[in-house]
């Protein structure tokens, strides 16, 4: 009886097949030859059929051989820039550093051709037959390979990026650290392939098959995995498993809070009234998705790609966007109370009636942005950018003057400065008799010799503030934040100070700035 042999797994069968194909070529290699011979140049000219000839080196740029025969060929270092080859046969052709740059070789034939280190940049593949080829170290950048046959075909370290491989066949392909930057390989079968370190920053594998793939410690940096298959054999590490989930399974049901989604491609997802507490969403892309009402509350959307997407009375309280993309996007009446906006690109967005109370938008772009509504109270905006076309409120646009220019020996006399942040402003001398300050942050001002007699001051944060010489007589202090303040040189007669106490004049006070 006919003894039975268990089945070779999927990735020792691919071992086995390449290693095989690897000695073939070894013992196919003929004796070096150093230049074309130029009787097989004049024949690949002449007729378009040069089976078996020496090529090498030859410079065949912008030629015109659609159809021709070179397989079995030396064709190594040769250079085919630009040349127009489709349906040309380069089957089983020694290619090695070949240069084929903006080459069209649609329905071109290379199976099993070495086509190591070769230059495809730019080139049209167009239903190529690549079957079994070697383009370890190839340069494929930008390259159409739409529907391209690459079974088999060995891509280890090959610079994919940008490349068109939508439709394309590579099951049992070995693209280990391969170069798959924002590849697309929409609809790709890649069913058995060696995916092991490659880098699929922004690639597109959208409806792609990835079973029995091995994607250990590959790059998915806003990968798109909407629609990819995977099954039990697929090697994937744990939290892009834990992404594909999100992508691809019903939300509901999924606890999401705390989880790690950081640079994950949410683009283009329903997740109104989601609930993400907590999560981690650095660096991930939310394109166009849909967002309202959710709770994003102490969120991370560091660096993360946010353009059009909709926050529509989102709870975004103390969350991180420092350096986020926010392009036209939509915060109608989001709550961004002491959230991190330092640096963020709010060009063209929407933040009407949002509440930016004490949140930090220190060097964010702000142009043709709508304020219209908003609550900027406490906020930090030193250093934003704001053009003609930004809609906000003349009270911001007076903060934000005095920001940028301070207010020293200015008579800013009833002025309505509330819950301004105005942190380490220089207001030396500045006269602000019955301002309103009420709830201000002027911690670490300059407010020396400042006439601030009758202010209101209530709840104001002037700790570490300078105020020497300033006139505070009949100023309301309540609930005033005074730590590390020295009232020593102060005139307070009648101030109503922290304790919601009057301080009694002093026979011998004198006011300093009456």
């Amino acid at each position: 009886m006919k003894k039975s042999h268990p089945p070779i797994p999927i990735f020792c069968y691919w071992s086995l097949l390449i290693g095989h194909w690897s000695l073939f070529y070894l013992i196919s290699l003929p004796t070096p030859v150093f230049a074309a011979k130029g009787s097989d140049v004049a024949k690949l000219q002449e007729t378009g059929q040069c089976n078996r000839c020496n090529l090498q080196e030859a410079n065949l740029m912008g030629a015109e051989l659609q159809g021709a025969d070179m397989s079995d060929s030396n064709l190594r270092l040769v250079n085919l820039r630009g040349a127009k080859l489709d349906g040309a046969n380069f089957s089983r052709s020694r290619m090695r550093e070949a240069d084929l740059s903006n080459a069209t070789l649609g329905s071109a034939t290379l199976e099993q051709a070495n086509l190591e280190k070769a230059k495809f940049n730019g080139a049209t593949l167009f239903r190529a037959n690549l079957n079994q080829a070697n383009l370890e170290k190839a340069e494929l950048l930008g390259a159409n390979l739409n529907s391209a046959n690459l079974e088999l075909a060995n891509l280890k370290e090959a610079n994919l990026e940008n490349a068109d491989l939508q439709d394309a066949t590579l099951p049992l392909a070995n693209l280990e650290k391969a170069n798959l930057k924002n590849a697309n390989f929409k609809n790709a079968d890649l069913s058995g392939a060696n995916l092991k370190k490659v880098n699929l920053e922004n690639a597109n594998l959208e409806g792609a098959n990835l079973s029995s793939v091995n994607l250990e410690e590959a790059k998915l940096f806003r990968t798109n995995l909407k629609g990819t298959i995977l099954n039990g054999e697929t090697i994937l590490d744990s939290k892009w498993q834990f992404i594909w989930t999100v992508v691809n399974q019903p939300l509901a049901g999924q606890i999401l809070t705390g989880s790690d989604l950081s640079g994950a491609n949410l683009e283009g997802m329903n997740l109104t009234g989601i609930n993400l507490e907590g999560a981690n969403l650095e660096g991930a892309s939310l394109f166009m998705s849909n967002l309202e009402r959710a709770n994003l509350t102490g969120v991370n959307l560091t660096e993360s790609y946010l353009h059009y997407t909709d926050f529509t009375s989102a709870n975004l309280v103390g969350a991180n966007l420092h350096r986020a993309d926010l392009r036209h996007s939509i915060l109608l009446g989001t709550n961004l109370t002491r959230a991190d906006l330092s640096s963020v690109n709010f060009q063209g967005a929407n933040l009407r009636d949002s509440n930016l109370f004490a949140a930090n938008l220190e060097q964010a772009d702000l142009g043709n942005v709508n304020l219209l509504g908003a609550n900027l109270g406490n906020a930090n905006l030193r250093d934003i950018l704001i053009n003609e076309e930004t809609a906000i409120e003349s009270q911001w646009l007076f903060i934000l003057d005095l920001i940028k220019n301070g207010a020293e020996n200015q008579d800013l006399t009833d002025a309505n400065l509330v819950e301004a942040n105005l942190s380490g402003i220089n207001l030396k001398g500045a006269r602000l008799a019955n301002a309103n300050l009420q709830g201000a942050d002027l911690s670490l001002a300059n407010l020396e010799t400042a006439h601030l007699f009758g202010a209101n001051l209530q709840n104001a944060n002037l700790s570490g503030a300078n105020l020497n010489g300033a006139n505070l007589g009949s100023a309301n202090l309540t609930g005033a934040n005074l730590e590390g303040v020295n009232l020593s040189q102060v005139y307070l007669c009648n101030a109503i100070m922290p304790n919601g106490i009057e301080n009694r004049c002093n026979s011998e006070e004198t006011n300093p700035n009456p």
